[in-house]
């Protein structure tokens, strides 16, 4: 649990990450490590990470979004 303390006391937020987030973190942090310390294969091998973590999080966010319209066009029973 995140406790932020602007908030009031006792809210407590729940913070979830899937698989493909936690990759665009890491794929995001190497990058800016590699572009930082100047290591190019490193900076090579985060660009494609982060490539390939991004399409797979538009892939995913797309399949989630059509499941939600479809299961919203249903007649309520």
């Amino acid at each position: 649990m995140v406790e932020f303390p602007q908030m009031e006391p006792g809210i407590k937020i729940k913070l979830k990450l899937n698989q493909n987030l936690w990759g665009l973190i890491v794929a995001y942090v190497a990058l800016g490590i590699a572009q930082h310390r100047e290591l190019k294969y490193l900076s090579m091998m985060a660009m494609v990470l982060s490539a390939v973590m991004t399409l797979s999080l538009i892939v995913t966010t797309i399949a989630y979004t059509g499941r939600y319209w479809r299961s919203k066009k249903r007649p309520l029973a």
